[in-house]
Formats: C-alpha cells, sequence, structure tokens
C-alpha cells in the first residue's frame, strides 16, 4: 500500500501554557510501553486457535506454531492419536525428485483421502504438486492452483475472475476461458466491489485486489448467483491527496459516494448465470427493498435450483425478508417478514455471520430474530413460510450458528448470558429442532471462541469448527488472565476427547504485558448492569496505601455493531479498537474500556439505548461506570479523566468532551464521524440503518430539500451544535484519504470550533486512510504525548519515535 509520511500536525488557537510541565514519563518509560503497544503483540501468542481441516473418513489437520515454524499435525478423533501430517525431510525429498531445484513451501493447499491414503497439494509458483504422503511420491498435477484473485469452484477444477467489469470461467486443467458476461461497465460490473465498500481509492491506485465479490457458486457447480450494484448515477465524492507521493499537485480520486438524504444512492439487482451455457439472468430485487448486506446468500436448496437471500429496507418500520430465488425462471417469493421499529439484524453483531442456517433436506430454515426483547432462533417452513417452532427461548442471547445435523435434527450454537456470571462469555451449546433444552456443552467458566466467521461485510470463508458428521467441535477458550486451551470434545456431551494445544503466551508476558481486570458497574438509570475491561499500571497495588492518584483514560468506542471491552486473553494482549490499552496503562493511567447501554450483545431494549439518541446515554453510563470504578481502586482521580477513541470512537470521545465537559478534560479522537449529514447513506449500506432511521426533512420528505439541509433526526447528533460547550484540551486526527470516516466531517467540526472561538488541536495526516490508528506509528507517540502532557501534567521525552508495525514502513497503511 502507499506509504505515507505525516508531515506536520497543525495546532489551531493553541495557547502555550504558563509554566513548563514537569519532567514526565522518559524515553525508557516510552520504550518499555512500546514493547506492550498491541501491534507489537499482535501474533505473538503462540498456538491461540485451532483451524480444522476436515477429510472425509472423520479426521483433520491443521497448522500450529512450531519451536522452528510451521508444522502440520493429524488427528483422529476416533483414536484419539495425534501424529505429523508429513515428514518435512522425506517431504521436500520427493518434491525435489518430481521438480528439480523446486522451492515449493512445505504449506498444503489441500488433503484428500484417495484409495485410503493421505494426498496433498502444494503450490510454487505456477507449478502445482500432488503429494501421496504414504509413499512420498510427488507428480506435478493436471489442475493448477487458483490464483488468489479468482474464485474456485466447489470441485476446485473452475474459478470465476473478474476482467473489465465482467466475470470469466477458467478451466484449472486446460487453462482455457470463457466469458460469461458481456454488459459489465464501470459503476456496474460484476463481481466487482463497489464504491461504498470504503475502498475506493487504494482499488484506483491498483493497490486493493479481491477474488469476485458479492459472488457465490451453486453447491454442484453448476450456477454462479451474485448480487450487482449500480453506481452509476451517484455523484462522484472527492477524495484529495494534498500530498501525493508523485507530485506537487493535491491529486483528487472521485469516488461513487451517496451522503444521508441524497436522491441518487447505490442501486442492486442479482444475476444468475447458467455455467454450461453461459446463460445470464437478471433478476430484480423487490421494488423498495435492498439485498441486506450481512450475507451474500443465506443458502441453497437440496437441487442447486433456488438461493434463500435477506432483503430488508430502513424505513419506518425496519423490515427485514426471507427472500426465496427461483434461478429458473427469475421470480422471487417472500417468505417471511421482521419487522423492528429500531434496527432489524440477522445476527446481534453486525459483523458476525448471519445465525441462520438453510436445511436444503429438511426444506427448512433455521432464523435469528430478536422479537421478544432477545436473539433467538426459530424453524421455518421453506414450502410456505410457516413457524414451525421456536428453538431457543429466554432472557440470553444466541450470538453464532455453529452447524446443523439435518438427519439427527440438532443444531450447535453459541451463546452469552444464559449461564451465571459474564454475559458476554460465548458457550456452546446442541439443542434438538424438534424441542427441548439446549445441552450446555462448555461448562468452563470463560470466553469460548466457537465462531462461524465474518459476515459478507468483511469477507472470508466460513469457519468450521464442527466435523462434519456432528461428532465432535474445536473449542478454543482463555480468560482475560489465562491463554487459550483448545481441546477436541463430543458434540454430544461436551466431554473432553483430546487436549489439541495450549497456548504460549511467554513472549507477551516478557514483554512486560499485564492482564486486565474484567468488572462490573450499575449503568446511569440506576439498574442496568455493564461490564468493563480496566488495565492498571504495572506498580498499581489496591491493598496498598497510595499517595499517588492516577489519572483515568476511557478508551471510547461505542458503536452499535460490536463491543470493545476484551474478555478473551488474546484480544486482551493485542486489542483492535482502540489500541494502547496497555501502552497507556505503562504510562501511569489508569485505562478502561466499557461496553454501555446502547452496544450489541445483551437484550434489543439495552441495544436499542444508542438508536436515536447514540452516544448521550452511553457516555452517561460511562461516567457512572468511572465513578464507582474509583470508589473500588483508591487512588484514582477523578478529576483527571482522559477519553479518546477511533472512528465512532472519535464521534464518542469528542462528544464526551462537549457533553460532560465536567467530567472531561483532554480527548483525542481520531477520523471522527462528527455529523451525519455529511456521512454514507441509502438502503444498500447507509449508517441510517444503525443510528436513527431514513432522514426526516419534514413534511414526509426523506430526500434533502437543498444540499445543506440536516435532517430532523439527525440535528442534535451533530457535534457542531455543542462546539461552544468545549473546555478542556481536544486534539483532533484525520487521514485525508479515509473513506470510513470522510475528512470533510472532521473539518467541518473544526470549522464549528472555529467559529465558537474555541481551542484545539489538529493532527493531519497525509495520505493516510481509516487504519491509521492501528498502523500509524507517529500518531500514536502523538497521542501518549497528548495524554502525558495535558492529563498527567507532565513534559513527554523530547524527539521520541516509535518503531512502525513489524513489517510495515513508517506511516504505510494495511
Amino acid at each position: 500500500m502507499r506509504p505515507t509520511i505525516p508531515l506536520f500536525a497543525a495546532s489551531l488557537l493553541a495557547c502555550a501554557p504558563l509554566h513548563a510541565p514537569a519532567a514526565g514519563p522518559g524515553a525508557d518509560d516510552y520504550a518499555r510501553a512500546e514493547k506492550v503497544l498491541d501491534y507489537n503483540l499482535k501474533g505473538k501468542v503462540r498456538n491461540a486457535k485451532v483451524d480444522p481441516n476436515w477429510l472425509a473418513d472423520g479426521r483433520f489437520w491443521y497448522r500450529r506454531d512450531g519451536t522452528a515454524g510451521a508444522e502440520y499435525v493429524l488427528i483422529d478423533p476416533a483414536r484419539r492419536s495425534r501424529e505429523a501430517l508429513f515428514d518435512p525431510a522425506r517431504l521436500r525429498a520427493a518434491l525435489a525428485a518430481a521438480a528439480p531445484a523446486t522451492d515449493a513451501a512445505l504449506a498444503p493447499v489441500s488433503v484428500r483421502i484417495e484409495d485410503g491414503a493421505l494426498h496433498a497439494r502444494f503450490v510454487a509458483g505456477a507449478t502445482t504438486w500432488s503429494c501421496d504422503l504414504s509413499a512420498y511420491h510427488c507428480k506435478t498435477s493436471t489442475v493448477a492452483a487458483a490464483d488468489p484473485l479468482w474464485l474456485p469452484s466447489p470441485d476446485g477444477e473452475r474459478a470465476l475472475l473478474v476482467r473489465e467489469y465482467n466475470l470469466w470461467l477458467r478451466d484449472l486443467r486446460s487453462g482455457a476461458e470463457t466469458q460469461l458476461t458481456r454488459d459489465g461497465e464501470a459503476h456496474y460490473g460484476y463481481g466487482v466491489l463497489p464504491d461504498f465498500a470504503l475502498h475506493a481509492v487504494p482499488r484506483q491506485q491498483g493497490k486493493w485486489k479481491t477474488p469476485p465479490m458479492t459472488v457465490s457458486w451453486s453447491p454442484d457447480g453448476r450456477r454462479v448467483f451474485g448480487t450487482r450494484y449500480d453506481e452509476r448515477k451517484v455523484q462522484p465524492y472527492p477524495m484529495v491527496a494534498m500530498a501525493p507521493d508523485d507530485g506537487w499537485k493535491p491529486k483528487v480520486y472521485d469516488i461513487r459516494l451517496g451522503l444521508l438524504g441524497e436522491a441518487e444512492t447505490a442501486r442492486d439487482e442479482w444475476f444468475s448465470i447458467d455455467i454450461a451455457t453461459a446463460t445470464v439472468r437478471r433478476i430484480a430485487i423487490p421494488a423498495g427493498w435492498n439485498h441486506a448486506i450481512e450475507s451474500d446468500v443465506l443458502g441453497w436448496s437440496a437441487d442447486g435450483r433456488r438461493v434463500y437471500a435477506p432483503i430488508a429496507r430502513y424505513d419506518r418500520p425496519a423490515r427485514m425478508q426471507l427472500t426465496e430465488i427461483d434461478l429458473d425462471r427469475g421470480d422471487t417469493r417472500a417468505l417471511l417478514e421482521e419487522r423492528s421499529d429500531t434496527r432489524i439484524q440477522l445476527n446481534d453483531f453486525l459483523y458476525s455471520r448471519p445465525a441462520v442456517a438453510v436445511l436444503g433436506a429438511r426444506k427448512q430454515i433455521v432464523w435469528f430474530s430478536e422479537r421478544d426483547g432477545w436473539g433467538h432462533l426459530y424453524l421455518y417452513d421453506l414450502n410456505d413460510g410457516r413457524l414451525v417452532r421456536r428453538i431457543t427461548s429466554g432472557p440470553w442471547l444466541v450470538r453464532d450458528v455453529i452447524g446443523v445435523d439435518e438427519k439427527r435434527g440438532e443444531l450447535w450454537f453459541t451463546a452469552g448470558g444464559r449461564e451465571p456470571g459474564d454475559p458476554y462469555q460465548r458457550r456452546l451449546y446442541r439443542v434438538s429442532l424438534d424441542g427441548g433444552e439446549p445441552v450446555l456443552l462448555t461448562p468452563e467458566t470463560a470466553d469460548h471462541a466457537i465462531e462461524a466467521g465474518a459476515s459478507a461485510i468483511l469477507g472470508g470463508p466460513p469457519n468450521d469448527p464442527l466435523s462434519p458428521d456432528g461428532a465432535y467441535v474445536i473449542d478454543s477458550y482463555s480468560t482475560l488472565d489465562s491463554a487459550p486451551r483448545t481441546v477436541l470434545r463430543s458434540a454430544r456431551d461436551g466431554a473432553v476427547a483430546m487436549e489439541l494445544e495450549r497456548a504460549d503466551d511467554s513472549a507477551v508476558r516478557a514483554a512486560g504485558w499485564v492482564p486486565p481486570q474484567r468488572l462490573k458497574f450499575t449503568a446511569a438509570d440506576g439498574r442496568s448492569e455493564i461490564w468493563a475491561t480496566a488495565y492498571f499500571p504495572p506498580d498499581y497495588a489496591k491493598d496498598k496505601a497510595r499517595p499517588r492518584q492516577y489519572p483515568v483514560i476511557d478508551a471510547f468506542y461505542g458503536g452499535p455493531q460490536i463491543n470493545n471491552a476484551p474478555v478473551g486473553f488474546v484480544d486482551a494482549a493485542a486489542t483492535t479498537n482502540p489500541i494502547s490499552r496497555s501502552a497507556l496503562a505503562r504510562l501511569g493511567f489508569v485505562t478502561i474500556t466499557i461496553d454501555a447501554r446502547g452496544t450489541p450483545g445483551r437484550s434489543q431494549a439495552f441495544h436499542d439505548v444508542s438508536f436515536g439518541d447514540f452516544a448521550d446515554p452511553q457516555i452517561d453510563d460511562h461516567v457512572a461506570a468511572i465513578k464507582q470504578l474509583a470508589e473500588r481502586f483508591p487512588g484514582i482521580d477523578t478529576d483527571r479523566v482522559g477519553v479518546y477513541g477511533h472512528s465512532f470512537g472519535g464521534y464518542t470521545s469528542t462528544r464526551a468532551m462537549l457533553y460532560r465537559p465536567d467530567f472531561y478534560k483532554v480527548a483525542v479522537s481520531s477520523a471522527g464521524p462528527h455529523n451525519y449529514q455529511g456521512m454514507y447513506g441509502g438502503g444498500v449500506n447507509g449508517l441510517e440503518r444503525l443510528l436513527a432511521g431514513p432522514p426526516d426533512y419534514g413534511d414526509g420528505r426523506r430526500v434533502q430539500p437543498t444540499p445543506g439541509a440536516v435532517p430532523n433526526n439527525y440535528r442534535a447528533l451533530d457535534n457542531a451544535a455543542l462546539a461552544d460547550k468545549l473546555q478542556g484540551k481536544l486534539m483532533l486526527v484525520l487521514g485525508d484519504l479515509d473513506e470510513n470516516a470522510l475528512p470533510a466531517v472532521t473539518l467541518q467540526f473544526s470549522a464549528a470550533l472555529i467559529r465558537a472561538n474555541k481551542d484545539f488541536d489538529l493532527l493531519y495526516l497525509p495520505n493516510q486512510n481509516h487504519e491509521l490508528f492501528r498502523n500509524d506509528a507517529y500518531y500514536t507517540r502523538r497521542m501518549w504525548d497528548y495524554f502525558v502532557e495535558h492529563l498527567g501534567g507532565t513534559r513527554p521525552p523530547a524527539g521520541y519515535k516509535l518503531a512502525p508495525p513489524p513489517g510495515k514502513p513508517s506511516g504505510q497503511v494495511f
């Protein structure tokens, strides 16, 4: 990706302190903090999980971190046996014999059973080998490996690729290619990443490439189904690189991005392709609806003739339908519909796969709904959309559907809050589709990271922790202070069949990382239970009389789509957003992340607190929690409370300074969407589905009457409306090529602060995108300095330079 060099930090209307601050943390302290910086600890917990590759006979193999590099292990659950998948020396000799001077990596692309023996495929450059792992005999394969930018068919013998906005089919045996579509064009292509996916600039730069997007093969490989996006009428939105690498004139990247309330936003439609005949059929999505971007498709019928997909519209009430698409006729049928006055999703966590399973053989579907106030599973008939029965119930939340055994009529799922204790710790259950109570399979009090995978928004294949026969499941579980233990469990009763791995956390501990503490508080409403994770300075001791007072930093996110207070070991050691919690604790700050009302993972009512009001009730909860923290832990100074965050956290951290200036004194806010009339909107990927519903301009109007109009239901969310409330020290941070949180929105808020005659600081990072908070060492150092000086009241070390993330030049984006 494009290397960036932060050129300067503009300080607007900044006043010099009357007295120079006392000396604070020195370079040695910064160096110790740098050792526990998240990107320096990422991947340092060895063998933290097991990703199984299941074989037809019930065995599986996986990659593990060995002392000398990658190792590959073969597990036989029936025999409770463990052995190396292959002998590296014998395999390398066999590869060399088949192709002298080969540099093939000893990393199997796939493993299969053939004539009772294991055969593995290996790749080096354009050559593919097939190796008998019993006889250690290798030969070059007639089936080439698919390019990472292609989408392989289920049998691995063909692949889809995108060329000039159209889909092509490549035969991996012969190399022959067939053009499948012919009418693709710019902003209306097949399998092309749309601009609203927020990677348009690096795509234009040629630095962001993907396999065919929003395209799925049928299980039998005879058809392709996908979603096609039309952005041709969307008005171009300028992204401006003010300091481009290749010249002195600013460079403008025009991307197609529709803002909230604009008449023209992205449109979508479906298509199907019969592979044998290269016949393309366009399929209209019902008028007024859009494909729900959480899922490409939910599943296929047993005969591969029908696809099941979710469609949504986010007006009032919000609605989501399960739609059956007949690929032979090209028509659609609505099978069931969900409604909500607030949000409507197929998983309480937007970035997780839908908690849905299409049961093709049974002609049924397992469907996720929050209709009774909690996220639960329901069984529907696919013939007529009839509710067969409710599968789960109670004051707790289903998290992920892990697998289904259609013959036995059993389903495995994870959930939070069903067992006593921390409701964010996941547990695994088995339940009958024919009725009955769930059976707990993971009794340990820990977070059991048994995951279905990421949603279509993030991409990536599904996970496969459950064996195909439903006999075993892979379970990696941990707590904040105990590294993951991965076991093979019986999927019947949860009994541990084998221990697979005990994660090695020695490198993390040696770096000086100290586990945080998990804490429970009462929300500002006086009754709701909220949870937090707090990082304490290494020298903090609760049981000693301490004259020293520790400032507090609130590491705030607050977005309605994810939680941010870690419950498991790996996430606590190397968090994703915001980073630096352990590092700031090393610098003498008590740092806390709170999942307040308005975040997911609990009841719908708990989640809905952030719909409309969004941040303000959360801020009240954060204030209440930090005050309780100080009551519980001596030496915490609530007169010195800082806050920082990125993205939604950039908004909420600034909002905290404006809404509660009596409590929050210092903030660093990066990439904040400080108003929402300047952010992206529309039925496909608009923020209105998460925040406050469609824009309301009065008299039923949902399209802006003038370019400067602000919707009534978003007016109070604009941080500019509270600009005159700023009292403390605020540093705003932006990257000029950030498509997720548009830099113009930060500058629009800056203009409001200037009009209010407020002092603030602005850090402008040229050529940076939304990942600046995870990859820009200069930003991280400036954030540390800001808290050390303005919250700690001391002088940061002069000229300290943080190293960039491992393997990344300084300032390079991920």
